[in-house]
């Protein structure tokens, strides 16, 4: 079982943790940068932006090969599912049933 808690401490303890932070603020100290520093780093960060050259085995992952490759694997899908669709399917779900002693028509079913 819990002690019962009191009210007063807790906004006691909450008052004195908050006062205890204000307080740490005050011993934040500026810290001295060398003249144009800010202006130096971004300078280096546009430099190494414009001389970025692509990796050489990656320069061929172009946006117009990609949608050129997702084009292709789409268009194979559909004539892959286009090709099973129009196949002799009959044929192969008699073949199928036959296999497995299921019959294909009425005057050889089990269900009569």
């Amino acid at each position: 079982m819990e002690p019962p808690i009191d009210d007063m401490n807790d906004k006691k303890n909450t008052t004195q943790i908050i006062d205890e932070l204000l307080d740490s603020n005050s011993d934040i100290k500026k810290v001295a940068a060398p003249p144009f520093f800010k202006e130096r780093v971004l300078r280096e960060i546009s430099a190494n932006k414009e001389n970025k050259e692509p990796q050489p085995w990656m320069y061929w992952m172009t946006p117009k090969f990609q949608w050129m490759a997702l084009g292709l694997f789409v268009l194979l899908n559909f004539a892959v599912l286009y090709y099973y669709n129009t196949s002799s399917q009959e044929k192969e779900l008699e073949t199928f049933a036959s296999s497995y002693g299921f019959a294909s028509s009425e005057e050889t079913s089990i269900l009569k």
